[in-house]
């Protein structure tokens, strides 16, 4: 598949590659053309332009990643080198495998050698697993109340405190077992079941939260909106109306959005965005630094909170540009009044680095792995366990 926003150069680009006799070819004008021919195709290998309108090229391979691709990517820009180079890095971070990059306009030669550079990756997909989840299937799980959230908690780098939770999103399939949002958020994206699958975990998280703070515990959820329901359908009503059923403050409530949720439709973006910030939702930028305009968009938009891409957090002791980043990151969310939260903290060396540099609060399996309601109590004991000899260090 050739993702190329340019008409002329997707064109170029597929008319050299049928020149070296591969004849079965896609064609995407952006990310979420591409994604949707990928719901409906195999790709063995993507061409990916970086810079494109809407979904652009790094917006795209973090979408893949979630959604498992297992082709082969070859990276289409004009770019400086020292911005492929992070982007090639933060692929890989994501498991994506990048076969590497050609530049505007690139030879036969080059084309050939990447595409003879891939091999199938050994990884079992959906069919291989001995199931392949259809849409009637997500349709029956909504109506059969099997979808679900789980949640990874969040805490606080300075003294460890549990401050909160990500709900995330879960299928207990009657045969296949319990599924990852991997599997089939991208089929509920392209089949209009979104909004109903997002409200069913906004009000399972919402109830579960009512108990919680009949508990005595007062803990900040977050929860992640997609592109459609940010710009369909009444999501502020939705959210007020199930906030007022389970007696949740607004304010203990974090929407997180990706850069791609709001490039869409920047107007209608602002004015939901807008809207929820009046009724107390705190709005998180997710995966921030993956896109070409998130500094554009922070400034636009009333955030609460800024999220740090795992592409960037994960070891970035090891990497001094990533390094650079991350400071940078905490010190603008320091000081424009925002709260900064490391995603992807994996060891302990992660931890105190990021300690050390000011991050508000840390999520990652350093300090706990997704889990379902009943396993949260447990845990927060065991953490609370770790937390002398950590914070001591």
């Amino acid at each position: 598949m050739v993702v190329e926003d340019h008409n002329f150069q997707r064109k170029a680009l597929m008319h050299q590659i049928r020149g070296l006799g591969y004849g079965n070819l896609l064609e995407a004008q952006d990310g979420e053309e591409a994604l949707a021919q990928c719901q409906h195709h195999r790709v063995d290998i993507l061409f990916c332009d970086l810079r494109m309108p809407g979904m652009d090229g790094m917006a795209l391979l973090r979408r893949l990643s979630l959604g498992g691709f297992r082709g082969g990517i070859v990276l289409c820009s004009a770019l400086e080198d020292d911005v492929v180079d992070a982007v090639l890095r933060m692929s890989r971070a994501y498991g994506l495998q990048v076969l590497g990059r050609i530049e505007k306009p690139a030879s036969p030669q080059q084309i050939a050698q990447l595409i003879g550079a891939w091999r199938p990756q050994q990884v079992c997909s959906q069919e291989e697993d001995g199931y392949h989840l259809t849409l009637d299937e997500l349709r029956r799980a909504l109506d059969q109340d099997q979808l679900l959230p789980w949640y990874q908690p969040k805490v606080g780098f300075h003294n460890g405190e549990w401050l909160g939770m990500e709900a995330l999103a879960r299928w207990q399939h009657p045969e296949y077992g319990l599924i990852s949002p991997a599997r089939f958020i991208p089929l509920a994206e392209h089949n209009g079941l979104i909004d109903p699958l997002t409200e069913v975990i906004i009000g399972k998280a919402l109830r579960d939260g009512h108990l919680w703070e009949k508990t005595g515990l007062s803990l900040n959820l977050s929860m992640n909106l997609s592109t459609t329901s940010l710009i369909e359908g009444d999501l502020c009503n939705t959210l007020l109306s199930h906030c007022q059923r389970w007696s949740i403050n607004p304010e203990l409530i974090t929407l997180e959005v990706t850069e791609s949720a709001f490039v869409k439709d920047l107007g209608k973006s602002l004015e939901v965005l807008t809207r929820l910030r009046m009724h107390g939702f705190g709005l998180s930028i997710d995966d921030f630094g993956t896109g070409y305009s998130s500094m554009q968009q922070l400034a636009l938009l009333p955030f609460t909170e800024l999220k740090l891409d795992r592409s960037f957090v994960d070891r970035c002791y090891e990497d001094p540009s990533r390094l650079a980043i991350i400071e940078s990151s905490i010190e603008l969310a320091r000081k424009l009044g925002l709260k900064s939260v490391a995603e992807g903290v994996e060891d302990e060396a992660t931890w105190q680095l990021l300690a050390k540099l000011g991050c508000d609060q840390c999520q990652g399996f350093f300090s706990a792995r997704p889990m379902p309601r009943e396993e949260l109590m447990g845990w927060h004991q065991g953490w609370q366990a770790r937390l002398p000899a950590l914070i001591r260090r």
